[in-house]
């Protein structure tokens, strides 16, 4: 749309993320950075959900090999669009949670629907330690408070309460949503293109250069076994409540 890629999850009902899912984000998100076409770009959901994060019912499944797979799209997924060089609106039009929450908070604008969703990072609830990208862009995207109460603790917080601890910009009615996501989209990618990636990059810089790490294997030793009995409880807890 006039330069303008709109990018959608869609794997109902709840967008749920497995390796396959952010290693495809990460190549499209290489591709559209190469291309001279598009200048910014607007990443949403389809249906009641931005994304809900990971498929817990995938969780007991995951061999080694698996995990660290999945570990790996984690790293990548994350850290391509945290690193992408171009304006990125995320137009959060549901739950955003856990690995959902982290991509929403990749935006470099965030804006989300007034419905009834939840907005929070749910990993611990589930015993799932925090892949370096995934703990990065939270630790550097939320104030203090905000990382505290939900990165720690798990809290849930509504479209009005994510606004109002500054973990997005802006909330609009559910029929807007897109439309405003574009139009902010187009508003910034009239910024020139080069000083924005430049100081993009610089700004993020610190967390960049962990996730880059992370992505060529030389840090993540404590996932050697990132998935413990106490996640496969945990997992199978969370889901049968939200059953």
């Amino acid at each position: 749309d006039d330069g303008i890629a709109v990018v959608t999850f869609a794997r109902p009902p709840m967008n749920a993320m497995d390796a396959e899912l952010l290693e495809e984000t990460a190549a499209l998100f290489d591709r559209l950075a190469s291309d001279r076409n598009v200048r910014a770009a607007v990443l949403t959901g389809e249906g009641r959900a931005f994304s809900a994060g990971l498929d817990l019912k995938l969780l007991p499944t995951l061999d080694t090999a698996a995990q660290h797979r999945l570990i790996a799209a984690m790293n990548d997924g994350f850290g391509t669009l945290y690193g992408w060089p171009k304006p990125l609106v995320t137009a959060i039009n549901g739950h955003a949670i856990a690995g959902g929450m982290v991509v929403a908070l990749c935006g470099d604008w965030r804006i989300v629907a007034d419905v009834p969703l939840k907005a929070s990072f749910a990993e611990v609830k589930v015993g799932v330690r925090y892949p370096v990208a995934a703990l990065d862009v939270a630790r550097s995207e939320l104030a203090p408070t905000a990382a505290r109460r939900m990165v720690l603790f798990g809290e849930e917080l509504d479209a009005a309460g994510a606004v109002a601890l500054q973990v997005f910009d802006e909330c609009v009615a559910a029929d807007t949503l897109l439309a405003r996501a574009i139009a902010r989209a187009r508003r910034d990618a009239a910024l020139p293109p080069e000083a924005f990636a430049t100081i993009k990059r610089e700004l993020r810089s610190a967390a960049l250069a962990r996730i880059a790490a992370a992505r060529s294997g030389q840090v993540e030793p404590r996932y050697a076994a990132w998935l413990s009995e106490e996640t496969r409880v945990a997992a199978a807890a969370a889901l049968r409540g939200a059953g």
